[in-house]
């Protein structure tokens, strides 16, 4: 599966692990022999990627590198042939509504990560892939993301997403709660 544009979010994070990932050596490898041209980065509150960086990506892979802040990103999501994010649930229903592949990058920074449990449910299921950020290279080079199912978004199927969410949740706040 060619990967002409790739659209990266970090959401209103702060996920500077996930940007560095996405613009090392290796990834831009990998992007590069996918076919990648477009690489757009919403990175959020991270730091953003710096000029002279950005004009060497292009200049040494190929990969015109946009990048924002914050903007309405459905045109991104729906020009970009993956999507890469961090496991916010937002990002999770933004990949499966609109029929994307996707690679979401767990922060196993985060302490009582509820990312990780949301990733395993998706994957397991066959409807995207997830990794850590040290493990993005690899998956970039070796993922068949067109062997990943497409999410049917019938109400019984939001409705099983939403039901499974609200469990997550009710789980992690009485785990909270009785600490």
């Amino acid at each position: 599966m060619h990967l002409k544009t790739v659209y990266v979010t970090v959401g209103t994070t702060k996920f500077d692990a996930l940007i560095k990932a996405v613009t090392s050596e290796a990834a831009l490898e990998a992007l590069q022999s996918r076919e990648c041209r477009k690489l757009i980065l919403q990175h959020g509150n991270s730091e953003p990627v710096q000029a002279d960086e950005s004009r060497r990506i292009s200049q040494q892979y190929g990969i015109q590198l946009e990048q924002y802040t914050f903007r309405p990103n459905t045109e991104d999501i729906k020009a970009s042939n993956l999507i890469i994010g961090h496991a916010g649930a937002g990002t999770c229903m933004d990949i499966l509504t609109n029929g994307k592949a996707g690679l979401i990058v767990v922060n196993d920074e985060l302490m009582d990560n509820h990312q990780q449990e949301l990733a395993t449910q998706l994957a397991s299921e066959q409807y995207l892939y997830y990794c850590k950020p040290s493990q993005l290279a690899v998956q970039l080079a070796t993922l068949d993301f067109a062997s990943l199912r497409a999410y049917e978004s019938a109400s019984e199927n939001m409705l099983k997403f939403v039901n499974a969410l609200d469990e997550l949740m009710a789980n992690r706040w009485s785990h909270s709660a009785n600490k």
